[in-house]
């Protein structure tokens, strides 16, 4: 049983720290690609959500009655423990069924596949507009002769997957279940959606595009935002001004956007999509 989940932390507040603060100048929307999963997706950003997508679309194997069924274990067992209900987001489904399906073929059970992308990377990819706080996932291998409850069950023996599935903050699940060669390939994503663009990013970023959010927390407001690489850590562009622009990207092949959140004497960073620059 594996598990795995991540804290907020950017460089984006360093950044900003040592430029005193000062101003410096959906789902995903996939391009046609084709479904090849032995030797994994494509390492490009843009490349891999439309592979990605493509894959998602023509497979026949995925149970979907299993993980709706996981769905409402999940649920129900939240509410015994009087926490709200988890909302299934689509994109969360996206970035399961992505993972679910690659580990199938590959045959493999991790939350990093092969080319070293974890459960944030996939939730960045095909959200194109959710600023996720908290994250996690579930990642089970399970025989297909088990009903849902048998393999809800096995998710919860393991003490952290168990404290995902009832984690107070999260607010959003994907799960993706494919059936392969006897067994269940089994994904569950978690986020705490702590709020959304009302214009989706797109994966491939030209120009620049306002950058106003929808805060869940209404005492909260955006301050800055910063595009980070990927692969570098460094920081590409950042500003305070209401309006993302994507000009230093360069050819980048995948930048992260954060945004930088204030609330009362605090600041905090949410992970907003990730971008390419190609």
């Amino acid at each position: 049983m594996l598990h795995k989940y991540d804290k907020i932390k950017s460089s984006l507040l360093l950044a900003f720290a040592a430029a005193g603060g000062a101003a410096i100048s959906g789902t995903a929307a996939a391009a046609t690609g084709s479904c090849s999963l032995e030797n994994g997706y494509s390492m490009d950003l843009a490349s891999y959500v439309a592979e990605a997508s493509d894959c998602i679309e023509t497979a026949e194997n995925f149970d979907s009655t299993i993980a709706s069924e996981l769905f409402l274990a999940l649920n129900a067992d939240r509410a015994a423990q009087g926490l709200a209900p988890l909302n299934r987001r689509t994109s969360l489904d996206m970035a399961a069924k992505a993972h679910a399906l690659d580990m199938s073929v590959r045959i493999y059970a991790d939350h990093v596949d092969h080319e070293g992308r974890d459960h944030l990377h996939r939730i960045r990819a095909f959200d194109r507009t959710m600023l996720v706080g908290a994250s996690g996932s579930n990642v089970t291998v399970s025989l297909a002769a088990d009903n849902a409850a048998a393999v809800h069950e096995k998710i919860k023996r393991d003490e952290l997957n168990a404290d995902n599935m009832m984690r107070s903050t999260f607010t959003d699940v994907g799960i993706g279940v494919v059936e392969e060669s006897g067994q269940y390939y089994v994904v569950q994503v978690f986020a705490a959606a702590e709020g959304d663009f009302y214009q989706a990013i797109p994966v491939s970023a030209k120009g620049s595009q306002p950058l106003k959010a929808s805060l869940t927390d209404r005492d909260r407001q955006v301050i800055a935002w910063g595009l980070v690489d990927s692969a570098s850590g460094e920081m590409l562009a950042r500003s305070t001004m209401p309006r993302v622009r994507f000009n230093n990207l360069n050819g980048t092949d995948s930048a992260a956007l954060d945004v930088l959140v204030s609330v009362r004497n605090d600041t905090f960073v949410l992970k907003g999509p990730l971008v390419s620059g190609r």
